[in-house]
């Protein structure tokens, strides 16, 4: 519950960055808004997420009642390393906080980005998110004449005890906010315009969250270095979009699906099919493709993360391997041509150079679908190996990369000044 600081075990206890989150607005339909999914995710989910990041480990639910889906989404939240609590009062939010807490409260409904969550969450005196008053925004509280919430707080533990301490019934968000805004919390402003950009929005309805879904989908990066992914695989991908973030089942079984193919690529390459183990090489960097394409909308667990990076360096160990497999588990059991055994190891070190290039780029990270990867030799060896000249193409393939790399290392630095 605590952020763990480096202080001395005898010194006072250390501050802890808790959440509050408004889970009790209903929709027409009878669904808790907080439960609408957007590109598959709940929104409390993608929001849990984005707290996790900021360095809060301990979220409390600002419920009415407590349905069995949101009960399920909880456990969710939890399996990711997340305390979870729902809270119906003011009292019992007192108890889960300590004097010098701090508290984030998320609006009900609320989608925002990362550097929105983390510019509430810094150091310092309590803090109010605020826009513009205009039409883009009717959907936030009101703080004054020309602004209104943007949906994310940060207060102190004594407003929290000032609420508790007040007779009758309140409502926990809207009055919490209203102490702070009555303290003199500073105001974070953000433009109005990001909410016609949809990268701030508040979901009331499921039509607002479909179109949410839309945008989402037409503004995710291409992601990565390579020419393969870049400029082939992840336009293929984006295509399927729609479908792929529809149900976080897709997400669930896709893992294991991407991994079944790379295996029978290996296995097909160890019974001398090599044609037929690089077309599924082709269906494994697409499957690839979407896992990243996917880790755009889920917050991923660190498990699922440490399994995509798993399958990445297996399959681009098996293109290291590829012609040994397919030569020495062969009916002859004869050692691969030197141009493909030499070589292969080749085209994948000068892989991995130019991923390393590209993380140790900075700013520099242009024309990065010049690079280099996996998915383009996949693409260039299937059809060699369908008509026989995988010897040719092995060859060609390093020095295609070296050409590759030189030219992206021309034209991403940066100009120097005169």
């Amino acid at each position: 519950m605590t952020v763990r600081r480096d202080q001395p075990a005898s010194s006072c206890p250390s501050m802890a960055l808790i959440a509050l989150i408004g889970a009790s607005e209903v929709l027409p339909d009878g669904g808790l808004r907080a439960l609408v999914t957007v590109a598959g995710e709940t929104l409390i989910e993608r929001q849990a997420a984005r707290l996790a990041d900021v360095g809060v480990t301990h979220i409390a639910v600002a419920v009415a009642a407590v349905p069995a889906d949101l009960l399920s989404t909880c456990d969710r939240i939890r399996r990711r390393g997340l305390k979870i609590t729902p809270v119906r009062a003011a009292t019992d939010l007192m108890g889960l906080v300590q004097e010098d807490d701090r508290i984030i409260l998320v609006t009900d409904g609320l989608r925002a980005g990362g550097t929105h969550y983390a510019a509430i969450a810094k150091p310092g005196a309590p803090a109010i998110l605020v826009t513009g008053d205009t039409p883009l925004t009717q959907g936030f509280e009101r703080i004054d004449a020309t602004r209104r919430w943007g949906g994310l707080a940060s207060i102190s533990q004594p407003m929290v005890a000032e609420l508790a301490a007040m007779p009758g019934e309140w409502d926990m968000m809207l009055t919490l906010l209203r102490l702070a805004v009555q303290s003199g919390a500073r105001r974070l402003y953000c433009e109005p315009a990001l909410f016609e950009q949809g990268e701030i929005a508040i979901v009331t309805d499921r039509p607002t969250a479909a179109l949410i879904e839309q945008s989402s989908l037409q503004q995710v990066e291409y992601g990565g270095m390579g020419f393969g992914r870049s400029a082939i695989m992840m336009p293929i991908i984006r295509l399927a979009g729609p479908l792929l973030v529809k149900s976080p089942t897709t997400a669930r079984y896709l893992p294991y699906v991407t991994a079944l193919l790379w295996v029978a690529v290996a296995a097909l390459a160890a019974s001398g099919l090599a044609a037929a183990g690089a077309l599924v090489a082709i269906l494994g960097g697409l499957a690839l493709t979407a896992m990243r394409f996917l880790s755009a909308f889920r917050a991923e667990s660190a498990a699922q993360d440490r399994a995509r990076d798993v399958i990445r360096i297996f399959a681009w160990l098996l293109l290291a391997v590829f012609p040994w497999l397919v030569s020495l588990a062969g009916p002859g059991h004869q050692m691969p041509p030197f141009s493909e055994a030499a070589l292969a190891p080749c085209l994948a070190a000068t892989i991995l150079v130019a991923r390393s290039l590209y993380e140790d780029s900075g700013e520099r990270r242009r024309f990065h679908w010049l690079l280099p990867d996996a998915d383009q030799a996949w693409i260039m060896l299937a059809p060699a190996l369908l008509f026989d000249f995988a010897s040719l193409m092995f060859a060609i393939l390093p020095l295609l990369a070296l050409l590759q790399i030189l030219v992206w290392l021309r034209l991403a630095r940066r100009p120097e000044a005169r």
